[in-house]
């Protein structure tokens, strides 16, 4: 495993076994190495020189040649030195291509590790409204992301399905939960944020795999999304008051709900989705009006 690491800093195989043989056996003569890694001297000679040029082996001078290998920790960091230049060159240049247009596309997320990392992205994002249904086996990994939301000041409510302490977030612990999420062999949660991002997924059991994942900025999406949730957390709440024929806290739940109604409120999603499109028609029924505007060549021939 240790070749195959050190080939991914560039050596070749070759070069690989003799800066490994360098170590282990500290200074050597060219024809030393070669008789201990088994290759021809010749190609051993170009190897040595080639990690001399990378930095990986020093060249002792004394009568007769001999090399050493740099020590491996001076190694490692050459090269996160080195990789980190190159990253915060090609962050620079990329920054420079123009933006694609994103909003409305729908994405399918195969990669676990790009999954997390957009749901965690979605929570940083958020401004004003991040709902969340999210069950046992996912919320420590995106629990750090919402109680950081919810401490900058945006409204965070997640319902749950075992009690959990989140401090600042709105909690709704779904009754019977561990049953119910028991049901699945899989894994599933779904993140919304400000009616402008949302990711849902269902993973294995395990969260090594990618059942089914999907994120999308399209307002439309969102919109549905948002509500969705919103009516689930405020029945999952009221289902557990009124069953408890507590008719104040039935009215306490609606009062304290009623600013996420998008439509009755105006709410920020209601404005994101409205902007949205209400622009998108009023630029294209400009357009359309423009084109009629403009004069119909009928083929007739003027006086």
């Amino acid at each position: 495993m240790t070749q195959v690491r050190l080939q991914h800093l560039g050596f070749t195989a070759l070069e690989t076994d003799i800066y490994l043989a360098l170590l282990r056996h500290g200074e050597m003569t060219g024809y030393a190495v070669a008789k201990e890694v088994g290759k021809v001297v010749a190609n051993v000679y170009k190897a040595l020189a080639s990690l001399h040029q990378k930095g990986a082996v020093l060249q002792v001078q004394q009568d007769q040649k001999r090399y050493a290998a740099v020590p491996w920790r001076q190694l490692l960091d050459h090269e996160q030195q080195k990789f980190s230049q190159v990253l915060t060159e090609l962050a620079t240049e990329l920054e420079a291509l123009p933006v694609a247009d994103e909003q409305e596309g729908v994405y399918q997320l195969k990669n676990p590790d790009q999954l997390f990392y957009d749901s965690l992205q979605l929570c940083r994002e958020a401004q004003g409204l991040l709902l969340a249904d999210i069950q046992p086996a996912v919320l420590p990994l995106l629990a750090p992301e919402l109680i950081a939301a919810a401490a900058r000041g945006v409204e965070v409510r997640v319902k749950i399905y075992e009690p959990a302490d989140l401090p600042g977030v709105q909690l709704t612990l779904r009754a019977n939960g561990k049953e119910v999420y028991g049901k699945n062999s899989g894994v599933s949660f779904k993140l919304v944020a400000d009616g402008n991002h949302f990711v849902i997924a269902l993973l294995s059991a395990d969260l090594s795999r990618v059942i089914q994942a999907f994120k999308s900025r399209s307002a439309l999406l969102n919109m549905s999304m948002f509500c969705g949730l919103t009516y689930e957390l405020i029945l999952t709440e009221l289902k557990q008051s009124l069953a408890q024929n507590d008719l104040a806290a039935s009215q306490q739940i609606l009062a304290n709900t009623a600013h996420l109604h998008p439509f009755s409120t105006e709410n920020q999603v209601f404005n994101q989705f409205r902007q949205r499109y209400h622009q998108q028609h009023n630029d294209n029924t400009s357009t359309d009006h423009n084109l009629s505007q403009q004069p119909v060549d009928t083929g007739a021939k003027k006086p």
